[in-house]
């Protein structure tokens, strides 16, 4: 299997589960939906790893990166479903997308050389994100945000695009040390610690009504899906390509919202898109 056919079960995983991401998040907060969507995740895994009997061999010196991967992965996911509960999908999830830019970045400074095609395809990523941020100002004027809400919904998206290019980058790296099975599941662990201990430290703690458990335990099984399928790529040629790949998650959840939700799209903001999109496909080499 190729690294960009690991992005693609990424991207297609992450765009329905943040679709699906939104109705909790409004309902019930975002914390209380990170906290069981990760336990989720890592029960249904620890349920793999006994079933197929593999083993866990932790490397204490390189234990440093399945937490890297889980601790800001889960503090992307946080933002990520932050931004979703006070703003529209379509404005969040190509911002949250923009990662492959700074992933490639980060590429660079470990020695990795872009062609100029992917300098243009960084470059145009980072243009579709400001003119998507600049474009959120329609919906404050139509009443799909709330006044005075638009920084903060553009700085949690901002965030989740950092975070996940940092958990991807170091999850790719604890792969190449300790397997992917151990890497991910390690990184799991690393996330739950992190988004439980937020958990509790919050006054009043967010409660969760059971009748959200199925769909929370479905994408904790989306969540790990595509996690996996981007940090598998670590023992494959070009894995960065696969980070690149899964950012296509936020074109699916857009497609969702606009044919479901009905979300309202601007030219000015699908010019913005299609910049992202199409910096995303430049930097993949497709």
């Amino acid at each position: 299997m190729s690294s960009v056919l690991l992005g693609l079960v990424a991207a297609l995983s992450w765009g329905v589960n943040d679709f699906l991401a939104r109705f909790p998040s409004r309902a019930v907060g975002p914390l209380p939906t990170v906290l069981v969507v990760t336990f989720a995740g890592l029960l249904i895994l620890t349920v793999w790893l006994l079933l197929s009997g593999d083993s866990i061999r932790i490397s204490w010196p390189q234990l440093w990166l399945p937490a890297a991967s889980g601790i800001f992965f889960t503090l992307s996911t946080l933002s990520l479903f932050a931004a979703l509960a006070l703003g529209p999908l379509s404005l969040v999830t190509p911002i949250a997308g923009s990662y492959p830019a700074l992933a490639m970045i980060f590429a660079v400074a470990q020695g990795a050389r872009p062609s100029m095609l992917q300098w243009f395809a960084i470059a145009a990523v980072m243009a579709g994100v400001a003119i998507v941020s600049r474009s959120g100002g329609d919906y404050e004027h139509s009443g799909h945000i709330l006044p005075g809400k638009l920084k903060t919904i553009v700085a949690l998206a901002l965030c989740a695009s950092l975070g996940s290019a940092v958990a991807q980058t170091s999850g790719q790296a604890a792969v190449v040390e300790l397997g992917e099975i151990p890497a991910v599941w390690l990184a799991r662990i690393f996330g739950l610690v992190t988004v439980g201990a937020i958990y509790l430290m919050q006054r009043p703690r967010g409660e969760l009504p059971v009748r959200w458990l199925p769909l929370l335990g479905l994408m904790g099984g989306l969540d790990i899906a595509a996690f996996a399928a981007t940090l598998a790529a670590g023992n494959l040629p070009d894995p960065a390509f696969a980070t690149v790949v899964s950012s296509a998650f936020s074109a699916v959840t857009v497609i969702l919202a606009r044919a479901i939700l009905k979300e309202p799209i601007s030219p000015i903001q699908l010019l913005g898109m299609i910049l992202i999109f199409g910096g995303v496909a430049g930097l993949a080499g497709l």
